[in-house]
């Protein structure tokens, strides 16, 4: 398989045009506005996982919610750049946040074409909540689940925080029920893991096969280099250079006051590129400082580049 980065080039409008249309062929233009964006409706998270900075970061970092407005009118700069996809969340857990299902619904009216895909450890995926996002037309495209390991030892050492297994198995187990009873196809439920050392995924996907969820496992990853102890929890004995990371080609993050910064892993905001309150998502995406470090990651200029220099994946 090609490498995912060769694929991916920074357009250059003064380049001969047989150049510019050869160049098509080959690998991927750096589109003018992301193709996916996630939006922090409200900080807070109520697991603190070990495969995650949240527990340390969020010492240093603001908290709030977003302003409804603010919300509204990046998802009108949204639609009308045709963003393919949306997700709530980014440094918090979505469900926390009541007003959610509300600006989802807004959303979904305004670009009814784009995927809304949600992220949550389930802990309130229950009651009132679960009746609001499954009312919501048109639906979600996808709920995923965050849940790491098949039994309260490994489940509650992985994902540590306030969260209890039996709560979020049961409210896992009951809205994956009113979806077959409804004969729903959307939104899609499925159950996420990051593949570490404790946790054995073969048995994990046969626990929710079982129950008739669809569960996968991702690659663990340093977060940027924030999460130090991240080499103890992998399952190679050495974590590699993540060198064909598309997120900062199409994808953009936005935090509850604006802030945006350059990948999801950014939870200290080391690197932050503008904010939506102050200006427009196409400013942010296409300013000289995002501008530049994509340049850098497409050359492999890694040596002191934030973030993705010291990136590290268990593969």
């Amino acid at each position: 398989m090609r490498h995912k980065l060769r694929r991916y080039y920074l357009p250059d409008p003064s380049a001969p045009w047989p150049e510019r249309f050869a160049r098509r062929f080959t690998s991927r233009p750096v589109p003018d506005f992301p193709r996916t964006i996630q939006i922090e409706t409200q900080t807070g998270c109520n697991a603190d996982c070990v495969f995650c900075d949240y527990g340390i970061s969020s010492r240093t970092q603001p908290a709030g919610r977003m302003p409804p407005e603010l919300f509204r009118r990046i998802v009108e700069e949204c639609a009308e750049n045709g963003v393919r996809r949306i997700s709530p969340y980014l440094t918090n857990e979505p469900l926390a946040d009541d007003r959610l299902p509300d600006l989802l619904a807004d959303a979904g009216r305004r670009i009814p074409r784009a995927k809304i895909v949600l992220t949550t450890n389930g802990h309130f995926l229950s009651g009132e909540m679960a009746k609001r996002l499954l009312a919501l037309d048109p639906p979600l495209h996808a709920i995923h689940v965050s849940f790491q390991g098949t039994d309260r030892t490994a489940y509650e050492a992985q994902m540590r925080g306030g969260l209890q297994f039996e709560r979020t198995l049961a409210n896992l187990e009951a809205f994956a029920r009113r979806l077959r009873d409804e004969c729903r196809t959307r939104p899609r439920l499925q159950v996420t893991m990051v593949a570490t050392r404790g946790l054995d995924t073969r048995k994990a996907i046969a626990f929710w096969a079982d129950r008739g969820i669809a569960a996968k496992c991702t690659v663990l990853d340093n977060r940027g280099g924030n999460v130090a102890g991240a080499g103890a929890l992998a399952l190679l004995p050495r974590m590699s250079p993540y060198r064909n990371c598309p997120r900062l080609m199409k994808q953009m993050y936005v935090h509850f006051n604006g802030d945006v910064v350059l990948c999801c892993v950014d939870n200290s905001r080391t690197v932050v590129l503008g904010n939506a309150a102050r200006q427009t998502l196409r400013e942010i995406w296409n300013s000289p400082g995002a501008v530049e470090h994509r340049r850098r990651y497409i050359a492999r200029e890694f040596e002191g580049l934030p973030l993705c220099g010291t990136c590290t994946i268990d593969r």
